[in-house]
């Protein structure tokens, strides 16, 4: 079979009804509402339990009719009738949820011996409601819970998608062509140096000459998330709220962060490397992803999906069958489309079905690479829907990162061991992208901290533009020339609207993963089996307990700087 870019088939989580499937959670969710009055303190744990059942049943259709909503707009941001849907379905939701919010307050107000009881006879959901549990301090009355939901969906949510429709709709004159933001971030990479600077200069205009309402939306997301979660809910700090929910210790990131920090100086050193290797007098941020060869030939995407299927297989039959699962159900939107959202991502449904892939393939080996990363992450989450259930399959932020690094971390193996004559060349490439997911994603996240410190004190956005261009020059060096268009870079990253403090997560899942993939090239195939069974476990234990699984312990900082002296060693390859 030949494989061709394409749009995704939603078929399978697309109501064929819609105003039914309405009516049906609808139904469901009253009927939960009456049985409101057998939440007790004397509930028996086959009572319990039977609730939780309905529950998860009313979540998989809800999941359905909101994940083909989201879906069916992150492909066409700019068309109406999308929007339009994706909001209705959303407000509708909400609605709904907003009914049963009784059900996780009743349970975290239990007093600790029943809750106890009823944690030992959920089985494979004590997990879920450990976190419920362990979030209690955090949780609001009732009615406050109801107004805080559809204050998000009114306000932040609405926020996140008006970036993203302002965004999507950006395009670019370039080279005498309109160009698409995807078709941009290829031309950054381009051997010429002149183009590279062109193209940065143009990708970020947009964003410049937006920046006030851009900046806007970043003021009122950082406001909302101070509000609620310090003011009304007691959380630490802003990224607190984000180390809650991933379950991970204020601590474990915070040494995550320092020891990011403490290593910048290995990345300057490989930069100046790369300067001679390139024969520049002076290196640009312009320059710092600048090929050492140009790449001439595209990949066809049949020729990536082969690539990527072949690299699975390699490692363990359990990746490759997961991963044709997706690619043959036709999950995946790999075509370039106007007003399809920008980046790539892959979505869970439930876990009766295949997550979705989106993407834009531009032919270039690095599309092939995040063909390979969003299927890792596919795989992941197959293998936990296989042995997890609806409330415990989906692994916390940082961990979700693990198999998707992995899967690329295999793939430059492969290529590496198929063109040794390349070897070097590709190591150049490859620091190049841990540079951007390790260092550059730990200096975002270092920003986000100071910007809604900056936000709190009233600060301006200008004022915090050149706080993130003071940060940068730091975390590049003295060597590196930065042009004052960066300013503006934070407001092209996407993760920062939608997730605040989301970039951690492949800062950590980097070094995590070059831990693990250490461990395996020393133990061989045997280890492969820890991985799977670190991946089968989901969501359901803590992310400290699931990364011993591999031997790795994430609150210390011996253990991060472990990633580091990896790339130590590339960069001491390429001298």
């Amino acid at each position: 079979m030949k494989y061709e870019t394409s749009p995704w088939d939603l078929t399978e989580i697309t109501p064929k009804n819609q105003e039914s499937t309405f009516k049906e959670i609808e139904r469901r969710t009253n009927a939960l509402v009456k049985q409101r009055t057998r939440l007790t303190n004397t509930i028996s744990s086959t009572t319990f339990l039977s609730m939780v059942k309905e529950l998860e049943e009313l979540r998989v259709i809800s999941a359905k009719l909101g994940i083909s909503a989201h879906l069916n707009w992150a492909a066409n941001a700019q068309d109406q009738k999308a929007t339009a849907l994706a909001s209705h379905v959303e407000t509708f939701l909400t609605k709904q949820g907003n009914k049963l919010i009784f059900f996780n307050l009743w349970f975290k107000k239990l007093p600790e011996k029943k809750v106890q009881e009823l944690i030992k006879a959920s089985g494979k959901y004590h997990y879920h409601f450990e976190i419920i549990r362990k979030l209690r301090k955090h949780t609001l009355e009732e009615n406050e819970e109801k107004i805080i939901n559809i204050k998000d969906t009114t306000g932040v949510s609405a926020l996140t998608n008006i970036y993203t429709i302002l965004t999507s709709k950006f395009s670019y004159d370039f080279q005498g062509k309109k160009r698409t933001q995807e078709e941009m971030v290829t031309y950054v990479r381009s051997s010429s140096a002149k183009t590279r600077k062109d193209a940065y200069l143009t990708l970020f205009q947009p964003y410049k000459e937006n920046k006030d309402l851009i900046g806007e939306i970043y003021k009122n997301i950082i406001n909302d998330w101070r509000e609620e979660s310090i003011n009304l809910r007691g959380y630490k700090s802003p990224i607190n709220v984000r180390n809650s929910v991933n379950d991970i210790p204020d601590a474990a990131i915070q040494a995550l962060l320092n020891v990011c920090e403490k290593n910048e100086k290995i990345f300057q050193e490989f930069f100046e490397i790369k300067r001679k290797k390139l024969k520049l007098d002076k290196l640009r941020r312009f320059d710092i992803y600048a090929p050492l060869k140009e790449e001439k030939e595209d990949l066809s995407y049949d020729q990536a999906v082969n690539m990527v299927l072949e690299t699975f297989q390699g490692f363990a039959p359990e990746f490759h069958d997961a991963a044709l699962k997706i690619i043959s159900q036709n999950h995946i939107h790999s075509k370039v489309q106007k007003g399809k959202r920008s980046g790539a991502f892959c979505c869970p449904s439930t876990i009766q079905h295949s997550p979705y892939v989106l993407l834009s393939y531009t032919g270039k080996y690095r599309d092939v690479s995040t063909l390979a990363h969003e299927l890792g992450h596919g795989v992941h989450m197959t293998l936990a829907n296989m042995k997890q259930t609806e409330l415990t399959s989906d692994a916390c932020l940082p961990l979700a990162e693990t198999a998707s690094i992995f899967s690329e971390m295999l793939l430059s193996e492969k290529v590496l061991k198929d063109n040794p004559k390349a070897a070097k060349q590709m190591l150049f490439t490859k620091l190049d992208d841990l540079y951007a997911s390790i260092t550059r994603q730990a200096g975002f996240v270092r920003f986000e901290i100071q910007a809604h410190e900056m936000m709190k004190e009233g600060k301006t956005i200008d004022e915090m533009s050149d706080v993130y261009l003071k940060m940068l020059k730091k975390q590049l060096g003295p060597k590196i020339e930065v042009d004052d268009i960066y300013k503006y870079e934070w407001c092209f990253i996407p993760h920062i609207y939608h997730t605040p403090f989301y970039c951690y997560a492949y800062a950590f899942g980097n070094l995590l993963t070059l831990a693990i993939y250490e461990l395996y090239k020393e133990k061989g195939p045997s280890f492969a089996r820890k991985i799977i069974l670190m991946l089968e476990a989901g969501g359901s234990c803590e992310p400290i307990q699931i990364a011993k699984i591999v031997g790795a312990d994430i609150t210390s900082e011996k253990f991060w700087q472990k990633g580091f002296d990896v790339i130590k060693d590339m960069v001491k390859q390429i001298k």
